[in-house]
């Protein structure tokens, strides 16, 4: 798994590389937390390159949402492949979760 990151006015664009699995939830969470510091901003996560995606890379992302929610602010998620979609609509998530289908819809979410 390969995070970077980007700062805009509406929000931090995280794209994830690669796949988010029990081996890269340390990492994720790690690089997060020093990328979006007190998470004191809006975050949107770029899905293009994402690949697998299990349980607990699952649990990273409502952990981020989580902790995004106590600062008062949002997570939104860009340009999901279908089967991640799938996913969330199994596991319900798709309640909890906002996708949208760019980055540039994600950001004028938030107004």
């Amino acid at each position: 798994m390969i995070l970077t990151s980007e700062a805009h006015r509406a929000a931090t664009v995280i794209c994830i590389t690669g796949d988010l699995t029990t081996d890269d939830s340390d990492s994720f969470q790690r690089e997060v937390r020093e990328t979006v510091g007190n998470f004191s901003t809006n975050v949107i996560i770029d899905c293009t390159s994402l690949g697998l995606i299990d349980s607990v890379g699952l649990e990273s992302l409502l952990w981020l949402s989580d902790e995004l929610s106590r600062a008062g602010n949002k997570l939104r998620f860009a340009s999901v492949p279908e089967p991640l979609e799938r996913v969330f609509e199994l596991t319900r998530l798709n309640r909890v979760f906002s996708s949208h289908e760019s980055v540039e819809q994600a950001a004028r979410s938030f107004t």
